[in-house]
């Protein structure tokens, strides 16, 4: 009888052990994850704002300065002409404005990406999102307008209906991959001063943002990163759970590296953490975009005091 006590004992002690062990690995591993992803994104950070400014560098600081007529508003711009000097810089001949009048940024497949969240009014989560993942980013469609995935449910939607939601489904939500009425970028009344927003960022979307292009991308690729997106919009629901359930759904980001991914990489090798302008192949931030070694700048708009600083690639 005492034998059996004493096994019975002895099981329940070496249960007890393998889950202290474990909960004392949780709590070493945890903070061991924290401060590492904190270390990549601190990193990628500076990385991001450094190569931003060394592509304005090679402007020397010469503009041009003109006035145009904004769709009735007066504004201000400032055109720096960087030299192409890369190979894949050269290799792609075509503008980065949408015609001639230089009014609009943005060709065929052109990928757009601010840094900023669109929550600055929101403190501590506007921080971590801008740190962590950027603000967001979206696809030229060749025709002015930009197809992107964005986050904000309609009157009568919550983000848990979302999420509940199977991507697959038929569904009369709001918050799905869409097509823009315009190119608001440049826009200088793209927001009111009645919006909460606009102490934070002005009448502009944003006072800062990048274009970037995906080097040695031939013309059936773009075309075909372009159709990838479109036939999401309408459809595919926002995914604001991010790494999971991402079969039907899309956020900003991910959308625009899936759309690469669908033209870049095998259909065998796909995957829902893209491959494509993804170097980490994890989730796919506003920094990713920038640093991947398959984009590359081609504009970027610095808005100060009012005046429009337009950085692009030289025209051919």
């Amino acid at each position: 009888m005492i034998t059996l006590f004493n096994a019975k004992l002895k099981a329940r002690k070496r249960r007890k052990f393998p889950i202290v062990k474990a909960i004392i690995f949780l709590l070493l591993i945890i903070p061991g994850l924290f401060i590492y992803g904190f270390g990549v994104a601190l990193a990628e950070n500076i990385k991001a704002d450094q190569t931003i400014e060394d592509f304005k560098s090679r402007a020397n600081g010469v503009y041009t300065e003109v006035t145009i007529n904004y769709n009735g508003t007066s504004q201000t711009r400032r055109y720096y002409e960087v030299s192409r000097e890369t190979s894949y810089e050269q290799a792609d001949t075509r503008s980065v404005f949408y015609d001639d009048t230089h009014m609009y940024l943005g060709q065929k497949g052109d990928i757009f990406v601010a840094q900023e969240s669109p929550f600055p009014n929101i403190p501590v989560f506007h921080q971590f999102m801008s740190f962590y993942f950027g603000g967001h980013a979206s696809i030229n469609n060749g025709q002015n307008r930009f197809i992107e995935a964005t986050g904000f449910p309609g009157d009568g939607e919550t983000v848990l209906d979302i999420i509940l939601q199977p991507g697959n489904v038929p569904n009369d939500h709001g918050t799905k991959v869409n097509l823009t009425g315009s190119n608001y970028w440049l826009n200088p009344k793209f927001r009111l001063e009645s919006d909460p927003d606009y102490p934070y960022y002005g009448s502009y979307y944003r006072p800062d943002f990048v274009g970037l292009r995906v080097k040695n991308i031939t013309p059936e690729q773009i075309d075909g990163a372009v159709d990838f997106a479109n036939d999401q919009v309408d459809w595919a629901l926002y995914n604001f759970t991010f790494f999971l359930d991402m079969k039907y759904k899309f956020y900003c980001t991910d959308l625009v590296s899936r759309a690469y991914q669908s033209v870049m990489v095998p259909v065998e090798d796909q995957r829902s953490y893209s491959r494509a302008l993804n170097d980490d192949r994890f989730i796919t931030s506003v920094n990713d975009l920038i640093l991947s070694d398959e984009t590359y700048i081609s504009f970027y708009v610095e808005i100060e005091n009012n005046i429009v600083n337009i950085y692009y690639l030289a025209d051919m």
